[in-house]
């Protein structure tokens, strides 16, 4: 090695204390992002996250919005709280289960019959560690709370309904108000709120069904004919009214029209009419007519008054006038 070449830098302790400060500085700015990242734990509206540490709840709840936890101890599980609904039907894909999933329950007077049904619920934010610790996810909890809970509450309430008032409004009432009331003590001490139980259809056995529809039928027919009679009986009452009406006014108008009268009404239209009818006789009967020309005179004045343009008729027994 010739004397002109350089030395290598010799390693000093203060040298090497210098680099790990450099090294650890530049490790540090390196995980800081990744660790801020890891840390950051934002909450979605609708949902509330569960606080667990070393995987045991803490009995933190995070509401929606943002959060830091610990990305070495802690961690969070996550929880719907938006109101959900559990469907029993006897119709395929409307239940949550395939297939016919109404709740068979016997009657008071032993009669099988099928209930749809619907439980509104939701979780209660307030109680989401209460609801975690017991169930973990709302799956679990529909089938370990809701479904037996309502299947046993329907089957007891409706043994005590006969069949003829269970399919009625009166009798489906009574049986969302008894799951109503059982359920919702149940969810409460669960971590849920019950928002409604919905009865949405009881299906009767067929010969029961039939019996009721012939029975409704028949109802109907009879209030028809009563209907009918009701009309007729109306009309009846109209007519009746109408010819006392008519029979009142006509004894009105006889009663009214005196010989006097009759004789003015006959005068005022004599200058009315074409043709004269003459009252002779004692009972007034018209015996003579003559039928009046617009040329002609009444005198008789320029032809016969017996015979221009006039016509005779008499009644038996009597001599024509004018003769």
């Amino acid at each position: 090695m010739s004397a002109d070449s350089p030395s290598p830098p010799s390693l000093t302790p203060r040298s090497l204390t210098r680099g790990a400060l450099i090294a650890v500085v530049a490790l540090l700015l390196l995980a800081a992002p990744v660790a801020g990242l890891l840390a950051w734990e934002p909450v979605e509206e609708g949902n509330v996250k569960v606080v667990k540490k070393w995987g045991a709840t803490t009995g933190t709840v995070f509401e929606p919005g943002a959060h830091l936890i610990n990305p070495v101890s802690q961690s969070t599980v996550s929880l719907s709280v938006r109101p959900r609904s559990y469907t029993m039907s006897s119709r395929s894909g409307e239940g949550a289960t395939r297939g016919d999933d109404a709740i068979t329950v016997l009657t008071q007077d032993g009669l099988r019959t099928d209930i749809d049904v619907t439980v509104r619920y939701r979780v209660d934010a307030s109680q989401a560690v209460t609801f975690y610790q017991n169930y973990r996810t709302l799956g679990t909890a529909e089938e370990r709370l809701i479904r037996p809970s309502i299947r046993s509450v329907l089957r007891t309430e409706a043994g005590r309904l006969p069949v003829t008032v269970i399919y009625t409004g009166e009798g489906q009432t009574q049986l969302k108000a008894a799951a109503e009331r059982e359920l919702g003590e149940e969810f409460a001490q669960d971590g849920l709120i019950l928002e409604a139980v919905q009865v949405r259809n009881v299906e009767l056995p067929s010969e029961y069904a039939q019996a009721v529809e012939q029975k409704e039928i028949t109802e109907q027919r009879r209030q028809q004919k009563q209907d009918e009679l009701a009309v007729e009986e109306l009309e009846a009452e109209r007519k009746r009214i109408e010819a006392q009406g008519n029979a009142d006014a006509n004894r009105i108008l006889a009663e009214s029209l005196s010989e006097e009268i009759l004789a003015q009404q006959y005068i005022e239209r004599l200058d009315q009419a074409d043709t004269v009818y003459i009252p002779v006789g004692g009972d007034g009967y018209p015996q003579f007519v003559r039928e009046l020309d617009d040329g002609g005179s009444s005198n008789g004045s320029g032809g016969s008054s017996g015979t221009s343009g006039a016509s005779t008729s008499s009644r038996p027994g009597n001599e024509t006038a004018g003769s």
